[in-house]
């Protein structure tokens, strides 16, 4: 899975706006102009995926466009323009769809065989470029091809295609199988944000919503499970989903949510009772702080997912620091 990378921090200050104009728009086939006696700041990381591209890009004030020229390339994949972040808002005209202004939490459809500019205004403007192949893509937004105005995209797809999407362009390696994965959940996504049939709709939800939902849980459980009053009807309205739903997702995974929860939270405290930093606590503090609050139920829990009281996880920790 090919990762690329520009930044114009990468070269001396005289040479940002040639680099910008030469090596970034050779990099995303554009032509880039610069307000006159403005030093750009472009910092770009692309994510290659098997019929999916993801760009994410910051930058100051700059008109991008894709013009004769560069519509040689023979690149007809759709776009999904996003605002993913940040305060600034960019417009895109395009051919055949008019002009669309796009604030931070929303964004448009694009299509790359067709002129057109997006203009960016703000001091750090943020764009997440997805394209996807005609050959991915196109079966099932055929319909969008046809209309005059890019379609409103749905909120909650939208924002775990942003989380996914950008997740990506963080440089990690991905086994073969991930990447499929990966892909997979991004065209189901994009499918669910743009608006589909009904029989792609179903599949997508069953895969690509519910395994983004499941990762955001996941995500927000790793951050909050430390709280004593969090609870299955905590997290689902967090997530705008019901508590049923929350627990079937852990279900089909062969586990369940409490366990989970519990995990998390028991291996929070097998970690600090082998950490020096914490060697003047007592266990029950170290419990209490990782969210349990009933000492009993939590010895006879860690005695049972690690085979050993937390006395003997100290000891042992004692041991090999001093050997």
């Amino acid at each position: 899975m090919a990762f690329i990378k520009f930044s114009t921090q990468d070269y001396p200050l005289a040479e940002r706006l040639e680099v910008s104009q030469d090596i970034y728009a050779a990099i995303a086939n554009i032509d880039a102009t610069i307000p006159r006696g403005q030093v750009p700041h472009i910092e770009t990381r692309i994510r290659l995926l098997p019929g999916i591209s993801i760009a994410l890009v910051e930058c100051s004030p700059l008109v991008v466009r894709r013009q004769s020229r560069q519509l040689q390339d023979g690149n007809d994949d759709f776009s999904l323009l996003l605002n993913p972040a940040g305060k600034h808002n960019w417009s895109t005209t395009m051919e055949g769809l008019g002009e669309v202004e796009c604030a931070p939490g929303s964004g448009c459809f694009g299509f790359n065989d067709r002129p057109g500019e997006i203009r960016f205004n703000g001091t750090r403007t943020h764009i997440l470029n997805i394209s996807f192949s005609r050959a991915l893509l196109g079966p099932l937004v055929a319909e969008i091809e046809r209309t005059s105005r890019s379609p409103l995209l749905s909120q909650e797809p939208f924002n775990h295609l942003v989380q996914c999407a950008v997740a990506l362009t963080q440089g990690d390696e991905h086994s073969d199988n991930s990447i499929m994965e990966d892909a997979n959940r991004l065209l189901d996504l994009a499918t669910l944000a743009v608006g589909t049939n009904r029989d792609r709709e179903m599949l997508a939800r069953q895969r690509g919503l519910r395994e983004a939902r499941m990762k955001a849980v996941k995500a927000d459980l790793m951050a909050h499970a430390w709280r004593g009053d969090l609870s299955l009807s905590w997290v689902a309205k967090r997530h705008g989903i019901s508590p049923g739903y929350v627990r079937a997702m852990f279900e089909r995974e062969g586990g369940s949510f409490t366990d989970y929860l519990l995990g998390l939270r028991l291996q929070r405290v097998f970690d600090r009772l082998r950490n020096p930093v914490h060697l003047n606590r007592s266990v029950a503090d170290i419990a209490y702080d990782a969210g349990f609050n009933n000492l009993s139920w939590f010895y006879r829990a860690f005695k049972r997912h690690f085979a050993l009281t937390p006395t003997q996880v100290r000891e042992l920790a004692v041991v090999e620091c001093t050997s």
